[in-house]
């Protein structure tokens, strides 16, 4: 079953941040036709939510499903294969909070800080005093 879910599932004025489905489209999600969560997921992208993946043209030979992981299907990821080891900072949008994916895997605005902590540091030609200082505030720790 299709779904604009990305993991990042909170309720703000009766809608979720991540995907941007009203309460009572997420509970009754697994009861919508297809052609009803197409409908919603159409409207969610034109709102600027990324996560409603357009529907993909059917390929000419069906993929052949992944089993390897004690006879269970695993679901695919849309769009391409995240590089190993991949960090990416997404910028944040009209409905999204800013985060960073690692390994194609979004994560919140905590994390987003240690990766800019670990790129300054990174980056930087500071000594090791400077260097704790920069770790200490991506932390939230005074000092």
């Amino acid at each position: 079953m299709k779904t604009p879910c990305i993991h990042i599932c909170r309720a703000e004025h009766g809608r979720c941040i991540g995907c941007g489905r009203t309460i009572m489209e997420i509970a009754a999600w697994a009861r919508f036709t297809d052609r009803e969560r197409e409908e919603i997921m159409a409207r969610l992208r034109a709102e600027g939510y990324d996560g409603a993946v357009a529907p993909a043209p059917a390929p000419a030979d069906p993929p052949q499903e992944d089993t390897s992981q004690e006879g269970r299907v695993a679901a695919p990821v849309p769009g391409p294969a995240p590089a190993p080891g991949a960090v990416v900072l997404c910028p944040a949008t009209r409905h999204l909070p800013r985060s960073v994916r690692i390994d194609g895997i979004p994560y919140g605005e905590r994390v987003v800080r240690l990766v800019e902590a670990l790129q300054a540091i990174a980056d930087g030609d500071g000594d090791g005093e400077a260097c704790r200082a920069i770790a200490r505030r991506a932390l939230g720790e005074e000092g």
